[in-house]
């Protein structure tokens, strides 16, 4: 079959619209900015100067529609993977020179970042994560929604932990937790809270808040995750490919707390990003950056002065089981090249990696939008076409997704045009962009058989 085209930066109708005139220049210019508080007694004046200037210049080329070129030989010996974004791009180039302005969305954003990295690689900066700052502020910002998680994981620690295996609650928790990690502090918590006991989550109560919390879930595969995970499961492993640091990844690790804590994972695999990625994807120091806040007491002191014990026990928790090998830290040059998931299985390091996993659960919006190629797909297709090859791969997929981008599969007919005309009655002028306002989500499921 041919596959639909993807989305376009000079589309007025697809969120690459905004993303390419607004979002991009914004993200450098906060980046410019903390290129210049960097510390220069750790990094050269001059390194930083030319820095700046190509920054600057990327700021321009973004506004004069530049043609976007190929990575020079110089920069493929500095990071070889970047050989793949120029066979990509002459072939781009063949159909119609790709400028930032008119080019495809998901390979431009891909190709700036990596575009990006390679100002700090050139210049010996190549320990400096230019999103740092922001990570940081963002998840300070969080302490209310780190207390409530700390909190409610205190109260049913222990529970979980004396369950046994075929107990009917640990799919009610499964939904709760895969929720938490979906959601993050836009998710209705009110159910877990104060000591909240096992028979409050089974209650009628619990129910409706568990309603209330999936009513925005347009597809909700998680019945099907859990019943081909309890059954089919053989080494009890998890991977989670990762997406933004902070609060979700905070929310992340409460869902892999449950799953170890339940004994329904042996171990869980943490997939993140080898270089600064689309601001703030997970880097495999930003979960060792999550530990060191947790326990700082100035970073989170309303909660190290309130509730010690709640912190403290997320701390130990999590820290005990990444020492003890049942939370692992991986990474892989794949996530970071501008290849649909498709060709997961061309990858033969990363496939076998992941072969061996059980459950295979893909965080966020970029994720989503890489799993179906980011194409213009009907919003009817079934999930199971618009991933194409990974569809037979035997590879289990769970993507926990809310909207934030075009992309959207697997909606019942008509879905998509109640909700056009719903975002614009909203006070929204375009209403194909409810798919890109994060209000919505969608959670689909495929076994890879």
């Amino acid at each position: 079959m041919s596959l639909p085209p993807p989305y376009y930066n000079d589309d007025p109708k697809s969120f690459a619209y905004p993303t390419i005139h607004k979002r991009w220049p914004t993200i450098i210019e906060g980046a410019i900015d903390d290129v210049k508080a960097a510390p220069t007694t750790k990094y050269s004046s001059e390194s930083q100067a030319k820095i700046l200037q190509q920054l600057q210049d990327l700021l321009k080329a973004f506004k004069n529609d530049e043609v976007v070129r190929e990575f020079t030989q110089d920069e493929i010996l500095l990071n070889p993977d970047l050989i793949h974004y120029n066979k990509a791009l002459i072939d781009l180039h063949m159909v119609k020179k790709v400028t930032w302005q008119t080019g495809p969305w998901l390979y431009l954003e891909c190709y700036l970042y990596q575009y990006i990295n390679n100002f700090f690689l050139e210049s010996e900066w190549d320990d400096f994560d230019i999103f740092e700052n922001l990570k940081t502020k963002t998840f300070k910002q969080s302490e209310s929604g780190v207390l409530e998680l700390c909190k409610r994981y205190e109260s049913l620690a222990n529970q979980i932990k004396d369950l046994g295996e075929s107990d009917d609650t640990l799919k009610l928790l499964f939904h709760e937790f895969c929720d938490i990690s979906l959601w993050g502090n836009a998710t209705d918590l009110s159910l877990l809270a104060g000591n909240v006991t096992l028979e409050d989550i089974k209650s009628v109560q619990g129910a409706e808040v568990r309603k209330k919390n999936e009513e925005k879930i347009l597809i909700n595969d998680l019945d099907q995750a859990w019943e081909w995970y309890v059954n089919k499961r053989q080494g009890s492993r998890v991977d989670i490919v990762l997406d933004n640091s902070g609060f979700e990844l905070f929310a992340d690790l409460i869902l892999v707390l449950f799953l170890l804590d339940s004994k329904l994972s042996k171990e869980v695999h943490l997939h993140c990003k080898e270089i600064p990625w689309f601001v703030s994807d997970t880097m495999p120091k930003d979960f060792q950056d999550l530990l060191n806040q947790l326990k700082d007491s100035e970073f989170y002191p309303n909660i190290h002065q309130e509730h010690p014990s709640a912190i403290e026990l997320v701390y130990q928790e999590i820290k005990n089981y990444y020492e003890s090998g049942k939370i692992i830290i991986d990474h892989d040059p794949f996530w970071t090249l501008h290849y649909n998931y498709w060709d997961i299985p061309k990858f033969d390091q990363l496939y076998s990696k992941l072969l061996k996993s059980d459950l295979i659960i893909f965080k966020g919006d970029l994720n989503y939008r890489k799993l179906t190629g980011d194409l213009q797909w009907d919003k009817t297709t079934p999930f199971k076409t618009a991933i194409q090859q990974l569809d037979g791969s035997k590879l289990p997929i769970l993507s926990l997704r809310t909207c934030k981008a075009d992309v959207v599969v697997g909606l019942p007919a008509g879905i998509n045009e109640k909700l056009i005309e719903e975002y614009k009655k909203m006070g929204n002028e375009i209403g194909e962009f409810w798919s890109s306002s994060g209000k919505w989500a969608v959670v689909s499921f495929n076994n890879g058989e």
